[in-house]
């Protein structure tokens, strides 16, 4: 039975229970909680054949994370869905209900009426590789924070020492720990990882830290089709409202991936001096007046669409690529 003709099973998603909302054999609606754990979830999706039924299941990080793979794993086709899509598609239905089980049920109508695609899984070593990057940057964010507080306690004229020596006996653990996850790295790397990673290295003014966590959060590009989806997912796409006689842009579409973001930022400072695209785009805004900051989100949103297209293309970035081309022709 192909995607379109099978009955969608929406999960409301919450830390201890699911709240699951399907139609039964003879069409009446039903909704059951679930526990959150592995048995309950696998003796549920037990019920139901995975040729006839779908999973659309809210998108809520890692509370949603079990039964996705589960379902996976058994052979459903499951969709992860986003919050804001329900909230917004919950209001153009004018449902004025707010509980799990009428949430569940407004998922399913979502996945009945849209058909989102299929959740594509990270591979295991991208899945691990992801995990240490995220203790790596929870490692710095501490280290940062023990500096900041060592570096305030030293302005204490009655230092105690006993305290200082805590402060610095930490700091130094922390460095150890973040040397031991930096030489974890590199054995979670394959080669087609090392090859699609030193092809984003190439792009001027993107790093080692950038590029693995541009990696590990889109699985290397594999999930997008386009540029442009890739620069939303990130919250890099510029947005414009216009009604009649009124047209303004109120800003760029902020979505998740806050981290990752505030990278690329750091990366268009180097960006402007020696991308040569990056460097025209950005003194072209100016010259039109923009301001500094708008300039450097376009010249991430720029970065973004180079890193797409070097590795779609599976090429190294070439400064002159364009010029090149046209003398070429």
């Amino acid at each position: 039975m192909s995607k379109l003709s099978k009955k969608v099973i929406g999960v409301d998603v919450g830390a201890k229970f699911l709240t699951v909302s399907f139609t039964d054999n003879v069409n009446q609606d039903q909704v059951f909680n679930i526990q959150n754990n592995q048995r309950s979830i696998l003796s549920f999706l037990k019920k139901f054949p995975t040729e006839d039924y779908c999973l659309a299941i809210e998108a809520t990080g890692n509370y949603s994370s079990r039964i996705l793979h589960l379902s996976l794993d058994n052979g459903f086709e499951s969709s992860l869905i986003n919050c804001m899509s329900v909230k917004y598609f919950s209001r153009m239905k004018n449902i004025i209900s707010k509980t799990d089980a009428e949430d569940a049920k407004v998922i399913r109508l979502y996945g009945e009426i849209f058909r989102p695609e299929v959740y594509i899984p990270k591979s295991i070593e991208i899945e691990h590789l992801d995990q240490e990057i995220k203790l790596l940057n929870d490692l710095e964010e501490e280290k940062r924070r023990y500096s900041v507080k060592l570096k305030w306690l030293r302005y204490n004229p009655q230092l105690n020492p006993n305290t200082e020596k805590h402060y610095e006996k930490r700091l130094k653990q922390l460095d150890k720990e973040i040397r031991e996850v930096e030489m974890r790295l590199p054995q979670l790397q394959d080669e087609e990882f090392r090859e699609i990673k030193g092809l984003i290295q190439s792009v001027s003014g993107i790093g080692e830290k950038t590029s693995l966590q541009l990696m590990t959060a889109t699985s290397g590009f594999k999930n997008f089709d386009s540029s442009k989806s890739l620069v939303k997912y990130f919250g890099l796409a510029p947005r414009i409202y216009q009604s009649g006689k009124k047209s303004y842009s109120p800003g760029k579409c902020r979505t998740s991936k806050t981290h990752i973001r505030s990278l690329l930022y750091v990366c268009s400072w180097t960006a402007i001096k020696h991308n040569t695209q990056c460097k025209e785009l950005y003194l072209r805004l100016l010259e039109k007046g923009k301001p500094k900051k708008l300039a450097l989100i376009a010249v991430c949103n720029k970065l973004l669409r180079i890193c797409f297209g070097v590795v779609k293309n599976k090429t190294a970035y070439q400064q002159n690529f364009q010029k090149n081309f046209k003398i070429l022709t």
